[in-house]
């Protein structure tokens, strides 16, 4: 950076210092060859217009390109916990083939005109010697002069344009690069492991513990359980882990010490893939395409019959909804479902990961948005699945949990409470006894 900001400056002065110097070697040889210039400039205008052209084509096409990355991270977690990445893939380097074609267009016109400005170059210099011919002061050595500084001139102005593009356009990049290497070296993920993935007894935490940095363990030695068919609560306060906790379970970080067991298997002995199909997720985060319904349910997954996604939004309570919709299924719900409610939006979502059906379904903040009435739709949606599959319910709002079959209350990384919602009740300097009663 500092070698970049040094030639800036002395590229400056150098051409400061050959601009003055000219001058004062003959200013009626550098004003004719000023106005020469610009006749220059007018007659490579065209090529310039062609190339502003098509680098703001371009420049739509990374907007288009940005939309699509930008719209793909804002849904990493639904994308990564419907193992959907691969269409998803695909379709982004369809993006970027086009991309680069455009830069390639960019590139030869630009190309073109540096080719072309040398032999442009050699006829400058001759109009240069008429025009200065004609004139009564004319002098050999006052044109060699002129013309050894003028081409000093663009070089400095050439490499000058060169530098602040490096600085202004690589270094960013750079830095992006560097850190986006960093977090994926901290947080790859694994390939290869068990293809089969069987769910008998009990999902356990053991002694987990997890940072984001060296400063500070966001989880503490975390023990907990989760039986088959079992509908547990993970409650406590903002910022005490339970978002770390379905992050770790979706195996988008991987704990610093103890383990995740599926029926004392460690989960990363599992694939990946085969993990994150067998784990169904659904957030507050509305994560929805400009597309119909059926294929916001079916989400990429292609081999999704018609009778599966019609099951899906049934045992999501969306089905009657879907079928007052004058197109029913091939609906069009807009850009992130903003033709639908979002309560409609959320039973969706459910049905979405219904319809792959996942052997335990986690709900992270899956009510937190919703008005009384969509959120007393979503619980008779949660309260349907209780006993058939395996659910964790993440919820700040008690009403959602009150009729799960355990609680689990962390609090600064610590499981501090465990019991049914009945047995906390009880016990007056319990947590949830606590929360319930200020919301109540």
């Amino acid at each position: 950076m500092f070698k970049l900001i040094s030639a800036l400056i002395m590229g400056a002065t150098g051409l400061i210092m050959y601009i003055a110097v000219a001058v004062n070697i003959s200013l009626d040889i550098t004003l004719i060859t000023l106005v020469l210039g610009s006749i220059l400039f007018l007659f490579l205008k065209p090529l310039m217009y062609r190339t502003r052209k098509a680098a703001y084509i371009t420049a739509e096409m990374n907007k288009d390109v940005n939309h699509y990355v930008s719209e793909n991270i804002l849904g990493m977690k639904t994308v990564k916990s419907l193992s959907v990445h691969e269409p998803i893939a695909q379709k982004g380097a369809e993006y970027f083939y086009k991309l680069k074609k455009l830069k390639m267009v960019v590139f030869l016109l630009s190309s073109v005109s540096s080719v072309i400005m040398q032999p442009i170059s050699l006829i400058f210099i001759c109009v240069v010697f008429f025009v200065s011919y004609q004139s009564p002061y004319f002098s050999f050595a006052v044109l060699a002069a002129i013309v050894y500084l003028i081409q000093r001139m663009f070089q400095y102005i050439q490499q000058l344009q060169s530098d602040l593009h490096t600085m202004n356009e690589t270094l960013p990049y750079l830095k992006s690069v560097l850190e986006h290497q960093e977090r994926l070296a901290k947080n790859a993920e694994a390939g290869g492991g068990l293809t089969r993935v069987v769910f008998e007894h009990s999902l356990e935490f053991q002694d987990v513990s997890f940072s984001y940095d060296s400063h500070r363990n966001v989880l503490k030695k975390v023990n907990f359980s989760i039986r088959k068919g079992e509908m547990v609560g993970l409650i406590g306060r903002s910022g005490a882990g339970k978002t770390t906790v379905v992050d770790l379970l979706l195996r988008l970080f991987t704990p610093a010490r103890g383990s995740i067991l599926l029926d004392g298997k460690d989960i990363r002995e599992i694939s990946l893939s085969q993990w994150r199909k067998r784990v169904g997720y659904v957030s507050q985060d509305i994560f929805l395409m400009n597309d119909t319904i059926a294929n916001n349910i079916r989400f990429y997954q292609s081999d999704l019959s018609n009778e599966e996604v019609e099951e899906a939004a049934k045992m999501a309570n969306i089905y009657n909804f879907i079928q007052s919709c004058p197109d029913g299924f091939e609906t069009i719900i807009g850009e992130r479902g903003v033709m639908v409610s979002a309560g409609q939006r959320q039973r969706i979502i459910i049905a979405r990961v219904l319809a792959r059906k996942p052997t335990i379904l986690i709900l992270d903040e899956a009510t937190s948005a919703l008005d009384n009435e969509s959120e007393v739709k979503i619980q008779k949606v949660i309260e349907n699945l209780k006993g058939k599959i395996t659910v964790l319910v993440v919820a700040h709002r008690l009403s959602t949990i009150v009729n799960a079959d355990r609680l689990l209350v962390l609090d600064n990384g610590t499981i501090i409470e465990e019991g049914t919602p009945t047995a906390l009740l009880k016990d007056k300097e319990s947590y949830f006894y606590k929360m319930y009663n200020i919301r109540h």
